[in-house]
């Protein structure tokens, strides 16, 4: 029963428990009982029997005396008619027998028989005194069979006593158990249900102050515990997750605009180079670059830099597919992986892309107009390398760009020469100026009618450790991309005006300076502080300094460049439009600017006398000047003829090979001190008359 115990519920465990006290305790009872019965009856019997016996004595004292036993028989009937003595023996004063009676009484069979030897027969005896003299005993045996007769029956009338009492104790008992084990199942189904459902939100109902109560508290504390731990742990993961997420995207996608970035391309143009060629389909590799991003920081900062980014993101993402790949690889570069069947379909994305990116920004209340120039290579799956392909899409950038930005170029083996070229002299031309390769040349500026030097175009050249002596157009565009156009630029302002400052107190304080201004120039903000200070550091009167600028600049953006010229022209200086009538000539822009001088273009002057087209422009050109009082000037004078013409048309001034080529600053020096002699024959007696 031991054994069970631990597979027993605990409500067959206090059942049995408590039944097995109560039947030990019944039973100690009984045995208690019993004893006491069993003493009771004995006791009773046996005085009973005495008592008997001390009459029969009194009766047969005299006869025991006189040694008549005989008669004394007849006197022990009552005691034989007993059921309960089984003989009867007289003894004499010696102890000795006189007479011994066994008397024989009917026997009734019963069941319970068996007992009957555990029952021992008692004997008692009772003294025969006659005059207070003891003359003998009297000596009975007794019989315990009827008292076992009667035990057997108390033993019954317990046993249903105790099954009655155990019965009503076990409904007592299973009754005020339900007190204790309905809780405690409970607790248990409830405990089950949360670990198979795991509902931790629920909570034991508390319906006492015992151990069972305090037992649901701790329960409810535990779980209350555990729904804190969840939550917060859910918390956590929600939030593991949410970095987890962005983990993913910032190693995927660009933060500002919200492109793919350089390790989502990497393994893009890797997957596409790795992949199964496709006869019908050949991808390609665009890389973009936007033209003049750098002016927009430096100009706006930062900030308006990177909402530009944005702008330019959505509006890439606007002309391409969703199946197409954008990706933003830092800075203001940006790449494209386009499946197409061809060239034409690459190139007319390039020219959608080209057109949106050049159309007008807004930001910040900032008009912005960039451009974008774009390199194309072609991925031949299986052959090219991430390197190469990256590599000749960049040549093609580089090409795009030398072209004069704004534009698209395809990879080709003949480009990868030049750009190769162009590259290594982008890199020496960083040390041209710390290592003074840079000079200074200068073409004299001639009045047609004073036949007289009245300014000078300052015009940049390279001396090239091995190339020899490089034109701007060779190497401009290279400082332009690269950003040293500011530090060149400032350069040539300085060194201009400091030569023109000797030339002033040599030969007269009219002489003026034509200094070229480019559009990256233009735009950056510390332009007006490097000619401020170089005016005022070499005493140059501000009306002496002229800077030039070509119609392509101002024509990207009118309003800016309204906006900068009025700005520059506060400082007292001439604003002169180069290469006029070559570009986007309009008279409404002529009227909104602050222009003093127009510069006929030589393509122009170059047909004069023989091209009627020619002849026609320049005659309008200059009737356009006069009427807007603007001063003219020719360029690319080379014959007599065209400068009698223009004089005749009343274009003041003209430069060209006709009278000097650009010069060096000594080589100009001597050209002004050596005047007339230093200009054509046919021109000296007239230009000496008019000095004089």
């Amino acid at each position: 029963m031991i054994r069970l115990l631990p597979h027993l519920k605990i409500a067959h465990k206090l059942l049995l428990t408590e039944l097995v006290m109560t039947l030990s305790m019944l039973l100690v009872f009984i045995v208690f009982a019993f004893g006491s019965h069993y003493h009771s009856l004995r006791t009773h019997l046996i005085r009973d029997i005495l008592v008997q016996m001390n009459v029969v004595a009194n009766s047969i004292g005299p006869a025991v005396m006189f040694g008549e036993v005989s008669s004394a028989v007849k006197t022990l009937e009552p005691l034989t008619d007993n059921q309960n003595i089984r003989s009867i023996v007289i003894l004499n004063q010696q102890q000795q027998p006189l007479q011994s009676l066994h008397p024989e009484h009917p026997r009734t069979a019963a069941v319970w028989q068996w007992l009957y030897p555990f029952f021992g027969d008692l004997e008692v005896s009772t003294p025969i005194i006659v005059n207070e003299k003891n003359v003998g005993s009297l000596q009975a045996t007794i019989k315990q069979e009827q008292i076992v007769d009667v035990l057997i029956g108390f033993a019954w009338s317990n046993a249903i006593a105790v099954l009655a009492a155990a019965l009503t104790g076990c409904l007592i008992m299973w009754r005020l158990n339900r007190n204790i084990v309905d809780p405690i199942h409970a607790l248990q189904t409830f405990v089950s249900n949360i670990t198979r459902n795991h509902h931790y939100d629920q909570r034991v109902k508390i319906t006492s102050a015992d151990e069972i109560g305090m037992l649901g508290h701790d329960i409810n504390n535990m779980l209350e515990s555990i729904r804190q731990r969840d939550s917060q742990l859910q918390k956590e993961l929600e939030h593991r997750k949410i970095i987890e997420e962005k983990l993913q995207f910032l190693a995927h996608y660009d933060k500002n605009t919200q492109l793919l970035n350089r390790h989502a391309f990497e393994e893009a143009i890797t997957r596409k180079i790795t992949a199964t060629p496709d006869d019908r389909k050949h991808v390609y590799l665009l890389l973009l670059d936007l033209d003049r991003f750098k002016i927009v920081n430096d100009a706006f900062g930062h900030g308006t830099g990177d909402k530009l980014l944005q702008q330019v993101a959505h509006r890439l993402r606007g002309n391409l597919s969703q199946k197409d790949a954008i990706f933003r690889l830092g800075g203001d570069e940006f790449a494209i992986l386009l499946d197409a069947s061809g060239r034409t379909t690459i190139e007319q994305v390039c020219k959608r892309i080209i057109q949106t990116i050049s159309a007008q920004f807004i930001v910040d209340d900032h008009e912005i107009h960039i451009g974008v120039s774009i390199g194309i290579a072609l991925l031949r799956p299986g052959f090219d390398s991430k390197t190469e392909v990256m590599k000749n899409a960049d040549v093609a950038l580089y090409q795009a760009k030398d072209a004069g930005r704004n534009t698209f170029r395809f990879y080709s083996d003949e480009d990868e020469a030049s750009t190769s070229e162009l590259r290594t002299l982008r890199e020496e031309l960083h040390f041209a100026l710390q290592n003074q390769e840079l000079e200074l040349y200068y073409q004299p500026i001639i009045h047609t009618q004073q036949l007289k030097t009245i300014g000078f175009e300052a015009l940049l050249r390279w001396r090239h450790p091995s190339k020899g002596v490089l034109a701007p157009d060779q190497f401009i565009s290279l400082a332009e991309g690269s950003g040293l156009i500011i530090s060149i630029g400032a350069w040539v302002i300085h060194q201009s005006l400091k030569q023109l400052a000797m030339w002033q107190e040599m030969f007269d304080r009219d002489l003026f300076m034509n200094v070229n201004i480019s559009s990256r120039q233009l735009d950056d903000d510390s332009l007006s502080n490097t000619i401020r200070h170089a005016l005022d550091f070499y005493h140059i009167a501000p009306r002496t300094l002229n800077l030039e600028i070509t119609e392509s600049m101002v024509m990207r953006n009118i309003e800016s460049a309204k906006q900068i010229l009025y700005s520059l022209k506060q400082l007292g200086i001439g604003i002169a439009i180069d290469d006029f009538g070559i570009g986007h000539s309009s008279m409404n822009y002529l009227k909104q600017l602050p222009v003093d001088i127009l510069k006929i273009d030589k393509q122009f002057t170059a047909g004069i006398p023989q091209d009627k087209v020619d002849i026609a422009i320049v005659d309008a050109l200059v009737a356009l000047a006069v009427s807007l009082n603007l001063k003219v000037v020719a360029e690319g004078v080379e014959s007599a003829i065209q400068f009698e013409y223009l004089q005749y048309k009343l274009c003041h001034h003209v430069q060209g090979y006709l009278f000097s080529a650009a010069l060096s600053a000594s080589q100009t020096t001597t050209f002004m001190a050596e005047f007339p002699e230093s200009i054509p024959a046919m021109f000296r007696k007239l230009a000496g008359s008019t000095d004089s």
